[in-house]
């Protein structure tokens, strides 16, 4: 109970002491207390918490940002877990949701999209918390999915299955998404980055064998590759998806390593790529992503076009119609997925053919909207007050999709989220994997979000292989020695590799993004840098 209605019923015995002389003052009294403690315990609630707004009537977070994201990777790290042939297995190598209280529930399982999501997740919530444990459960997952791939006999070899439609941590399914086996990939080269483990890479190469060779130009009816397949057999069961990206990320990646493949894959990065500015981006037919729906054409989501816009951002001076391109997908998905409003904030429904708020979502199309504000604010792009109009349309989105995490079932410091508003049983997918790297790209381009008073890294252009958080400051270290930083430095900072101190002229502290004392750093020769005050 709210301590202020606590205070307020304290008094009601006291007024009834009061002498006759004072009745009509006791009935006044004790009527105005009532009606004000009715209505403090009657306040607004999102999901499991009370509304928290600021003295303009916006909605904010009901806790901190970080409090979400280490409660939740607690959850992960010490997942409760199920006797399979494997032995005791974490539920999420098994299921990918939970009952609403957080027990165990049989479900089919989306093991190959929630591997991509947790190195996502990795990579961005290592470098912010210097936690190695979080690797654990992200390699336990990989390392799984790269264990049930497909013999060498099948039409599409060396393979991981990309789903487990009977729940039990073996993954021996004959049917798979093409577009979760290129995100598998895409995982395997960015863990690899980060351990510099070399069978990762191995891995990769060999998802990229099959996936070229069924790589075909498509038309508006068929994307170059299909969406779901019979590993064994080849044969095409749903020809079209509009989620060409994730294989474009992959063959772009795979190039980048070099060798006999490269060539190979830039063409078929390139046809991918070229047939979404032709097809889905003029048509909108943006469907098929989903594992556990039967693709329907006019099934539409705002996963692909989000997430096509995030890579738009990411190699935006590519191609100078992507300053067209991503303002128009971020309002295409508002209008179709986000027209219920909470409080100011724009909440995002999935799908169609799912039309539910999911946090998930929210918080990616938050994401997009803060990647494109944070480019038009660093580029003087569009005026002033359409900045603005950004700023607080991912600000608000942000403080939405926290109210459906740390639910009334969490117990400890382990925080079981919910999927989102009146979407209550949690999923491994939209509750954490697909969720958290959503927020950590937030506290990165709206710095401002980050509780004041503490280092934190949190942007690279680089991989991060060692993090650590002490006396203050912190020390990493990177794979390549030249990229960028952004960090959050509340004091004035003093920088050095290998006890050198780094050159003033390559860093600076000050306002950035909205937010006070961000210290950004260009490396040029150093791989291991020391942070501390002054």
């Amino acid at each position: 109970m709210p301590c202020g209605v606590k205070r307020l019923q304290c008094w009601i015995p006291a007024i009834s002491s009061w002498g006759p002389g004072t009745k009509r003052t006791r009935s006044w009294l004790a009527l105005i207390i009532l009606t004000l403690t009715r209505s403090a315990s009657l306040a607004e609630s999102l999901m499991d918490h009370e509304v928290v707004l600021d003295a303009g009537g916006r909605l904010m977070a009901w806790t901190t940002y970080e409090r979400i994201l280490v409660g939740s990777m607690n959850y992960i790290e010490n997942c409760a877990t199920e006797q399979t042939v494997h032995g005791q297995d974490p539920w999420f190598l098994i299921t990918s949701k939970l009952n609403e209280d957080g027990s165990f529930r049989r479900n089919q399982n989306n093991q190959a999209s929630n591997a991509y999501y947790a190195v996502e997740t990795l990579r961005r919530y290592y470098p912010y918390t210097g936690d190695g444990l979080a690797q654990a459960p992200i390699r336990l997952l990989l390392d799984r999915v790269l264990e049930y791939r497909t013999p060498a006999d099948w039409k599409w070899p060396d393979v991981p299955r990309t789903q487990d439609n009977s729940p039990d941590g073996v993954y021996d399914d004959e049917t798979s998404e093409v577009d979760k086996i290129c995100m598998v990939g895409i995982a395997c080269l960015r863990f690899a980055r980060m351990t510099g483990e070399e069978k990762y890479v191995e891995a990769a190469k060999r998802i990229a064998e099959p996936a070229l060779a069924h790589v075909d130009t498509g038309d508006e009816e068929r994307s170059p590759l299909p969406f779901r397949v019979n590993l064994k057999s080849g044969e095409v069961l749903d020809s079209y998806t509009a989620g060409m990206v994730f294989c474009s990320i992959f063959f772009d990646e795979v190039a980048a390593l070099g060798g006999p493949q490269r060539d190979r894959c830039l063409a078929a990065r390139d046809t991918l790529w070229e047939w979404v500015l032709r097809y889905p981006i003029s048509n909108q037919r943006w469907s098929g992503y989903y594992e556990d729906v039967r693709n329907n054409r006019d099934n539409l989501n705002q996963q692909i076009p989000l997430e096509t816009a995030r890579r738009m951002l990411e190699r935006f001076d590519d191609r100078s119609e992507y300053a067209q391109h991503i303002p128009a997908l971020i309002e295409w998905v508002r209008n179709r997925f986000g027209r219920t409003k909470r409080r100011g904030a724009t909440s995002i429904r999935e799908q169609d053919g799912c039309f539910e708020e999911m946090s998930s979502h929210t918080a990616r199309y938050a994401s997009v909207v803060a990647g494109w504000w944070a480019l038009c604010e660093q580029r003087g792009l569009l005026d002033p007050e359409r900045r603005a109009a950004l700023y607080e349309e991912a600000r608000s989105s942000f403080a939405l999709c926290t109210y459906s995490t740390w639910s009334k079932h969490s117990i400890g410091d382990r925080a079981l989220n919910y999927v989102g508003l009146g979407y209550i049983d949690p999923w491994f997918s939209d509750s954490y994997f697909d969720f958290l790297p959503h927020l950590l790209d937030g506290l990165a381009f709206l710095p401002s979000l980050n509780a004041p008073g503490q280092v934190r890294l949190l942007r690279s252009t680089d991989t991060m292989r060692q993090v650590e958080y002490k006396d203050g400051g912190m020390t990493y270290e990177t794979v390549s020695d030249t990229g960028e930083e952004w960090l959050l430095c509340p004091f004035s900072p003093r920088l050095e590799s290998g006890g050198v101190e780094v050159p003033k002229d390559r860093w600076i502290h000050g306002p950035w993004l909205g937010a006070e004392k961000i210290l950004r750093l260009r490396r040029a020769g150093e791989r291991s840098v020391t942070l501390s005050p002054r």
